[in-house]
């Protein structure tokens, strides 16, 4: 991979670039946008290189809102909340790819978005001019209908897709409230130009998430130069081991190349045989600090008054009846394939009142020995055919590496679940363990673990896994009788359309208790670069 990626910065052949569909392009303060990335070259031919896609949310040039997507096969989907007090006004969607910056911003996609913050008072300017009105079917590649056009809340409905291509690379669709603002293709109009510079100074992110951290000194609190003999590691903390090795990228800077870590939020940096005079601080992988541009002032025309005030109302009711609006999260891959050597479930013996006890009584493969005053565990690892104790193993409690085993030998272990031990020794990313003594706690929180100035734990929110919403069916007689608010301004989104090569296509939606204009957008490309495109409206009108 690494003389793939030099032959690529040494040519320059790939020049990666992206797109982005959002579910609609006028949002209140509050509401989530969604949005679905596809990844191509400079001449709209879709490509598979990135496993992570950068978007951010920003005002004339500082970033409000910021999320990293996971992709896969050049695609994937996620979700942006906007905050409750964000003003009203355009604002900028920046997207790109890590890969991508070593171009410049020039390359990067952007499309304005408006937010209406009905929170406030004043919320939106008021002008009583025409808006022009979108026209069905704009720069339509083929034919989209509905098997009606005017529904009653909560019925069932249908899309009718027909002359779609048979080579078809990605297809999504959206149904959301007219929000009288015209919606096009995200293809159309957002290429970004050849830029004739590349650095080569951003390593794409081929196998996933490239994580870099500085290192300090703690005694000066300055970054370090020159050459260390330390070992730099990187965790996330959950239910499995997740543990990377850093590499020097040069004299401050450690990589830290991952995969597998999607929806985490937390990471764990260490610095190992350095005691407490070292530490890894982890930078944000975003730009952040973005060109500024003016941004035009955000106007609605006043009659719409009325259908804002209800998607006010709708978004409130859906804030309070909705904790999490997805479902189905992606269960994640194990990174760590290993079954243990041993395994202890503490519940099924005598429980003890000290960590020293534990081990000594009946954790067989592992110990404490006293090394200068302070405490160290070994384990067994394997040479040949036999089995000897080795002193650096990695240690894990909740999947936090611990670096100072007075911790250890200090832990609460009725706080403690499992002990599980894997017998090395093992590589990771050039750094060598002699086997690995994983702590599970009940609740999985690492609770009372205390941390020395040689690990740094940060709220780090990983890629986000690709998205689906809760899908409600209202052929169901007692759905469609519920109680509960259905406050679904989107009625449908689905960033990952299967056609199976077929030319014509019908999908189900259901419609909510939101009266009023309804758009539908399908957006696509094809295996060659075509754009795939159509729109289309229907109303959802109040029962007679």
């Amino acid at each position: 991979m690494i003389c793939i990626v030099a032959h690529l910065f040494a040519n320059e052949q790939l020049r990666e670039r992206i797109h982005v569909q959002t579910d609609k392009r006028l949002y209140l303060a509050g509401e989530m946008v969604l949005m679905k990335i596809l990844t191509t070259d400079a001449a709209l031919s879709p490509i598979v290189f990135s496993k992570v896609a950068y978007a951010e949310l920003v005002d004339d040039s500082v970033a409000r809102v910021q999320i990293k997507i996971e992709l896969t096969n050049g695609t994937g989907s996620g979700f942006m909340h906007l905050p409750l007090d964000l003003p009203t006004g355009y604002y900028r969607l920046i997207a790109y790819t890590r890969y991508m910056r070593n171009e410049g911003a020039e390359v990067f996609f952007e499309k304005d978005i408006a937010v209406l913050n009905t929170f406030l008072s004043g919320y939106y300017p008021i002008e009583n001019e025409t808006e022009p009105k979108t026209q069905d079917n704009f720069f339509a590649t083929f034919s989209l209908q509905t098997d009606k056009q005017n529904y009653s809340a909560r019925e069932r409905g249908e899309l009718i897709l027909t002359g779609l291509p048979e080579n078809i690379h990605t297809l999504s669709v959206s149904i959301a409230g007219n929000e009288y603002k015209p919606n096009v293709s995200s293809f159309q109009n957002n290429q970004p130009p050849n830029s004739t510079r590349f650095t080569g100074d951003f390593f794409p992110e081929y196998e996933g998430h490239v994580v870099t951290g500085t290192i300090i000194n703690n005694q000066t609190d300055t970054p370090i130069s020159g050459a260390t003999p330390f070992l730099y590691g990187l965790a996330f903390p959950g239910d499995e081991i997740r543990y990377f090795s850093g590499q020097k990228s040069s004299a401050e800077e450690v990589m830290f190349f991952t995969s597998g870590i999607s929806d985490t939020k937390e990471a764990v940096s260490i610095v190992y045989n350095a005691g407490e005079n070292y530490r890894v601080d982890i930078h944000s992988p975003f730009v952040s600090k973005h060109l500024p541009r003016q941004m035009p002032v955000l106007h609605i025309n006043s009659e719409h008054y009325r259908q804002i005030l209800a998607r006010s109302v709708a978004l409130q009711a859906s804030l309070y009846f909705s904790s999490d609006p997805r479902e189905n999260k992606k269960i994640p891959e194990s990174f760590f394939k290993m079954q243990p050597s041993q395994s202890y479930p503490l519940d099924d013996y005598a429980r003890f009142g000290t960590m020293r006890e534990v081990f000594v009584e009946f954790i067989r493969g592992a110990r404490f020995r006293r090394n200068d005053g302070k405490q160290e565990l070994s384990i067994l690892f394997k040479t040949g055919a036999s089995l000897n104790y080795g002193n650096t193993p990695l240690v894990i409690v909740d999947g936090i590496p611990v670096n100072d085993h007075d911790e250890i030998f200090n832990y609460d272990p009725l706080s403690v679940e499992k002990i599980n031990l894997y017998y090395g020794p093992f590589n990771m990313g050039g750094a060598r363990f002699d086997g690995i003594i994983e702590l599970i706690t009940y609740n999985r929180l690492h609770q009372g673990l205390y941390l020395n100035k040689s690990t740094q734990l940060i709220n780090y929110e990983s890629p986000q896994s690709p998205l689906r919403l809760h899908e409600l069916d209202y052929t169901d007689i007692d759905d469609r009788n519920s109680r509960i608010p259905d406050a679904r301004h989107t009625l449908l989104w689905n960033p990952e359309i299967k056609t199976d090569g077929k030319n014509s296509i019908k999908l189900p939606f259901d419609t909510s208790d939101f009266i009023g204009e309804f758009q539908v957008t399908v957006e696509g490309i094809t295996i060659d670069g075509d754009i795939v495109f159509a729109t289309s409206f229907f109303k959802v009108i109040p029962s007679s």
